[in-house]
C-alpha cells in the first residue's frame, strides 16, 4: 500500500466544495498579526490527499518554534475510495500565546506527509496620539 500524497496543505479563511467535491480554497495566508497575545483567530486548515483506494490513519499536529512538544490537532482514519482523493477541513478558533513560527504537520502513522507554516506576531495597534501627522 502506497502512502497518500499531499496535493495541498494550507491555512486559509475557508474552503467551499464544488461539483465533484472539488475544493475552492479562499484567502490562503501564512502570517497573523495580533495587537496583543494571546490572540485567537478563526481559520481553516485544509489538506487534500491523493492515494490508492484504502484506509489511512491521519494525524495533524502543531509545534511552535522552540517548543519541546507537538500539540495534537486532529486524528482520524480516512477511507479513500475509487475517486482517490480525500479533503480534510479543520475550521476552528486557534489560540496563539507566543509570537514566532508555528508548523502544522500532517502524518499517516509515523510518516510525515507535509508541512504548512504560520508566523505569529504581536504589534500593538497605534493609538490616535501615536499615529504620525502628515
Amino acid at each position: 500500500m502506497k502512502i497518500p500524497v499531499v496535493n495541498m496543505f494550507a491555512t486559509c479563511e475557508y474552503v467551499t466544495m464544488g461539483l465533484g467535491e472539488r475544493p475552492t480554497v479562499v484567502d490562503v495566508f501564512n502570517s497573523i498579526q495580533f495587537a496583543t497575545l494571546p490572540g485567537t483567530h478563526n481559520f481553516t486548515l485544509f489538506a487534500r490527499l491523493l492515494a490508492e483506494p484504502s484506509i489511512h490513519p491521519i494525524h495533524i499536529k502543531a509545534r511552535r518554534e522552540g517548543a519541546k512538544q507537538d500539540v495534537d490537532i486532529f486524528s482520524t482514519e480516512i477511507s479513500i475510495g475509487e475517486a482517490q482523493a480525500h479533503n480534510i477541513m479543520i475550521t476552528e478558533d486557534f489560540t496563539f500565546d507566543h509570537p514566532g513560527k508555528y508548523t502544522f504537520s500532517i502524518y499517516t502513522g509515523d510518516e510525515l506527509l507535509g508541512n504548512t507554516y504560520l508566523t505569529i506576531s504581536s504589534d500593538p495597534i497605534p493609538t490616535q496620539e501615536e499615529v504620525p501627522k502628515q
